[in-house]
């Protein structure tokens, strides 16, 4: 085998939902076969997937059944098939290259005006429950610049931001555009400390915490609540508390604030504002694990369409292999 040619490989079954592949060397090719698929050879179900560096973002090439035989077409993601484009397919994650600035922006033709907004797109590639967008309109513009959490994805149709507002963000929104910042908390966490800004803050005791990104915090963690004037709750603003994990996007911390003012998301009136942010301070100890390691990973994210086949990751229950390779590269004049 020639100089700098490495081959790594796996198995898994899918659960309908993105599977991250963490790779332990660089990668320029992968390629999937749905073990599953090609046993069934039901129509339209897509059986091999092959991605490598020189192709678009999230795009690959599919074999896919074109009848209920073993025949097999091939296209591919951008052009898909049965009357469905934009098939997602393959994104690699390279903390010192590729992924360190968001994706390109994609169209939004409206905004929902909710506490959990829903925003339509003709390309929902390639999103899944969980992953992180930023979203950029006209009307919701004091949610622009700010990252969320996604779910309940309709394919090529809409997406809704997860996690529950203090406040709608006080308006119907317009055409605008969104960008994918990363498939998961692991990877948008690749370094430490992970600050979060904050959607809504309890009253209670304890008071519970809201984030607009799934805060992947642990119990017994410390953490420092910033809220500004324009988000009320001021009485919260330095206070220091310890957090007990509740849910991916809340966690209750050991203050009393009962009887503090109510927190609200600032509305497109009050912008510019700054946004009210939780900040990792340290752990039960007082020393913030990780806060010096890099926490970053080369790796690839299979695209799963949910119920729908026609993407690497396959769908529930499908059993996929895969293979990935770095290549030894011959530039012939």
């Amino acid at each position: 085998m020639a100089d700098n040619t490495i081959i790594q490989q796996g198995l898994f079954t899918s659960t309908g939902v993105n599977k991250t592949i963490v790779l332990r060397s660089d990668v320029d090719w992968m390629m999937t076969w749905n073990l599953t698929t090609i046993a069934g050879a039901t129509q339209w179900d897509s059986i091999r997937h092959y991605w490598q560096r020189e192709l678009p973002f999230g795009d690959h090439v599919i074999d896919y059944h074109a009848a209920a035989t073993q025949a097999v077409s091939t296209t591919t993601g951008v052009a898909g098939f049965n009357g469905v484009a934009n098939r997602p397919g393959f994104y690699l994650i390279d903390s010192s290259t590729v992924n360190s600035t968001p994706g390109a922006a994609v169209a939004v033709a409206a905004g929902t005006n909710a506490t959990q907004p829903v925003y339509s797109t003709a390309n929902t590639s390639p999103l899944a429950a969980g992953a992180i967008v930023r979203v950029t309109t006209a009307t919701h513009n004091n949610i622009n610049g700010l990252d969320f959490t996604v779910d309940t994805i309709v394919a090529n149709t809409s997406f809704r931001l997860a996690n529950t507002l203090a406040t709608a963000p006080g308006g119907v929104a317009g055409a605008g555009f969104w960008r994918y910042i990363a498939p998961d908390v692991a990877t948008y966490n690749m370094f430490y400390p992970s600050k979060r800004v904050i959607a809504n803050i309890t009253a209670a005791n304890p008071a519970v915490v809201t984030t607009l990104v799934d805060h992947g915090y642990t119990t017994g963690q410390v953490v420092r609540i910033m809220v500004p004037a324009a988000c009320g709750m001021t009485q919260m603003n330095g206070l220091l508390g310890t957090v007990t994990n509740l849910t991916a996007a809340t966690f209750s911390i050991n203050i009393d604030s009962t009887l503090f003012t109510a927190f609200n998301f600032p509305l497109p009136a009050a912008v510019p504002f700054t946004p009210a942010e939780v900040i990792p301070v340290g752990d039960g100890n007082a020393v913030l694990t990780g806060a010096t390691v890099n926490q970053g990973y080369l790796g690839i994210v299979l695209a799963s369409a949910g119920a729908v086949s026609g993407s690497p990751a396959g769908v529930n229950n499908d059993v996929i292999k895969w293979v990935a390779g770095k290549s030894f590269n011959t530039f012939l004049p």
